[in-house]
C-alpha cells in the first residue's frame, strides 16, 4: 500500500511538473510574439521615415527647379497679366507655364504629406496633442490646394483654344479668365496656409524633442512665421500689379521664409533618413 501511494505521488508530481512547464512554454512562445510583433510595428516605421525623409529632400530641390525655371522665364519675357499672354506662354513652354502656375506646389504639398506623416510617428510621444492637431491641417490644406490649383487647367485650355476658330476663341479667352481668377483667389492660399501652420506647429514640438536638434526647431519658426505672414499680400499666387514697397515686402517673406524653410526641409529629411536606419537595426537587434 505503501508503494502504490508512493508511487502515485509521483505520477502527480511528474504530472505537475509538465503542465508547468507547458505554461512556462506559452509565457515564452508569447512574449517572443510580443517582441516580433513589436519588431515587425518598428520595420514597418523605418520605411516611413525613409520615406519621409525622402519627400523632405524633395521639396528644397522642387525650389531650386522652379527658380531656375522662373528666373529662365522671365529672362525671355514679361511676366504675362492677360489670359492671352498665359495661352502664349503654355503654347511656347508648356512646362515654363506649369511652373508659373504652381506645378512645384503640388508636388511640395503631397511630399509634405508624407514627411508629415514620418513626423507624427517621430514626435508623438513628445506632444501628441500638438501632432494630432497638425497632421489633419496638412491633409486638409492638400486638399484645398489640390482642388485650387489650374496649372494643367490652363495647360488644356491654352491647347483648346491653339488649335480653334476665331469664333471659338472668345469662349476658351472667357474660360481662361475664371480659371485665373481662381488662382489670384483664396483657395490656393489656404491650403499652402494649413500645410505652414501645421509645419510650424511641429517644429514648436522639436524644441521639446531629442530627436531633432534645437537649431532644427528655431530655423523652422521663423521661417513658416515669415510664409505665413506674406499671406495678406497675396503670397506666391497673386499676380497684380504691385508698388515698389509692396513688391519688397513680399519679395523678403516670400524668400526669406522660403530660404529658411529650405534649410528646415534639408536638416529634417537627413534626420529621418537616420531615424529610418536606426530603426532597421532595432529590428534586427530584437529578432535575434
Amino acid at each position: 500500500m505503501y508503494i502504490i501511494l508512493k508511487r502515485s505521488r509521483q505520477v502527480r508530481y511528474q504530472g505537475a511538473t509538465y503542465l508547468s512547464g507547458i505554461r512556462e512554454k506559452k509565457k515564452i512562445s508569447s512574449f517572443e510574439l510580443n517582441q516580433v510583433a513589436r519588431a515587425e510595428i518598428k520595420s514597418s516605421r523605418k520605411w516611413l521615415y525613409r520615406v519621409g525623409g525622402v519627400a523632405a529632400l524633395v521639396i528644397p530641390l522642387m525650389y531650386i527647379i522652379t527658380g531656375v525655371i522662373v528666373v529662365r522665364g522671365y529672362s525671355a519675357g514679361p511676366f504675362p497679366t492677360s489670359v492671352a499672354e498665359w495661352f502664349a506662354v503654355f503654347q511656347d513652354d508648356w512646362l515654363t507655364g506649369l511652373f508659373y502656375l504652381g506645378f512645384a506646389d503640388i508636388i511640395i504639398t503631397v511630399a509634405s504629406g508624407l514627411m508629415s506623416l514620418a513626423l507624427y510617428f517621430a514626435l508623438r510621444r513628445v506632444n501628441w496633442t500638438c501632432m494630432i492637431i497638425a497632421i489633419p491641417f496638412v491633409f486638409v490644406g492638400i486638399a484645398v490646394y489640390l482642388t485650387s490649383n489650374t496649372a494643367f487647367t490652363m495647360l488644356s485650355l491654352s491647347s483648346q483654344y491653339a488649335a480653334s476658330s476665331v469664333a471659338q476663341r472668345a469662349m476658351f479667352l472667357a474660360a481662361g479668365q475664371a480659371t485665373i481668377a481662381i488662382t489670384e483667389g483664396t483657395g490656393g492660399l489656404l491650403g499652402m496656409a494649413l500645410v505652414w501652420v501645421a509645419s510650424l506647429m511641429m517644429s514648436a514640438v522639436m524644441l521639446r524633442s531629442k530627436i531633432f536638434s534645437k537649431v532644427t526647431a528655431w530655423v523652422g519658426i521663423p521661417a513658416f512665421l515669415l510664409l505665413l505672414a506674406s499671406i495678406p499680400f497675396g503670397g506666391y499666387t497673386n499676380m497684380t500689379p504691385r508698388g515698389p514697397v509692396l513688391t519688397a515686402i513680399i519679395y523678403v517673406l516670400n524668400y526669406g521664409g522660403g530660404l529658411l524653410s529650405m534649410v528646415w526641409y534639408i536638416l529634417v529629411g537627413l534626420r529621418l533618413l537616420k531615424l529610418g536606419r536606426l530603426e532597421g537595426n532595432i529590428r534586427l537587434e530584437s529578432t535575434v
